[in-house]
């Protein structure tokens, strides 16, 4: 019997044993379940900006040329260029924000990550989580740009900019800004515009869908950028009202506005 009870002793010793061991083993694996996802996420990787050239282009110390996607900002003098009116007050305005944050950034990549000039095309973020493309906008300091695939932020962008129209805030205080019709554009003008016009006529290529508006300005899409426009086809869009926002150039002896995104063309009554 002896033998018996303490053989039995010693199994409830070590049940008691492994029961421990396996509950103190359950609270190491919950303890480590709640810390993986802190001790495993990645620290941001912040970058050292040495330059600004103007509201939406830096430089970084590692030499790389960053334009801010999203955004343009008004033109500063270069190359023998008069500078636009709030260039330079865009870029002081950047800089200085970029000074009290010790021209520290953080770097989002686009889809595309490079433009035709070889600059990287990123969304720069301060550290305290400030978007520099998005504070442009929300400060009438720049007008948005869009060029896909890089869209991302594009939503929370246009409600910004649509917001600064609103309060005329900086550059939405000038003429040039305001909605126009083509009649009041001189003939020789080149640059950002708001146009309200008619589609007189469209024109439709292998490769181009060309929607006229009066004084024979056209509206240029590339077929390449259909699958973008959900809500409606620009190609049966004749006799709408539209407002178009872009830059008016001369191409091929027209004056064409490249539309590159919906974005870009609302059609009367839309928000």
């Amino acid at each position: 019997m002896d033998l018996l009870h303490q053989d039995s002793q010693q199994m409830i010793q070590l049940k008691k044993a492994l029961y421990q061991g396996a509950f103190f083993m359950l609270i190491i694996s919950v303890v480590f379940s709640l810390l993986l996802p802190t001790v495993c996420k990645a620290k941001p990787v912040y970058q050292a900006v040495k330059w600004v050239y103007d509201g939406d282009t830096l430089l970084l110390n590692d030499k790389r040329k960053v334009r801010l996607i999203g955004i343009n900002a008004p033109e500063v003098a270069h190359h023998k260029k008069k500078g636009q009116p709030y260039g330079r007050e865009a870029t002081e305005k950047l800089r200085q924000l970029l000074k009290a944050a010790k021209y520290k950034v953080r770097l989002e990549i686009g889809e595309q990550e490079k433009d035709r000039y070889k600059r990287t095309l990123a969304h720069v973020f301060l550290p305290d989580g400030t978007d520099l493309s998005l504070w442009m906008l929300q400060n009438g300091l720049a007008t948005l740009m869009t060029f896909p695939p890089n869209t991302r932020y594009i939503t929370v962008y246009r409600k910004a900019e649509r917001l600064a129209q609103k309060k005329k805030l900086n550059i939405w205080q000038q003429i040039r800004y305001q909605v126009l019709k083509p009649r009041q554009l001189k003939r020789a003008y080149r640059g950002y515009v708001r146009l309200k016009s008619n589609i007189k006529h469209i024109k439709i290529t292998k490769k181009t869908i060309f929607l006229e508006l009066d004084k024979k300005i056209f509206i240029k899409i590339s077929k390449h950028s259909i699958h973008y426009f959900t809500h409606y086809d620009p190609q049966k869009l004749l006799h709408h009202d539209v407002i178009v926002s872009g830059f008016l150039q001369k191409s091929g002896g027209k004056r064409i506005i490249r539309v590159h995104h919906p974005m870009q063309l609302e059609l009367k009554g839309q928000n």
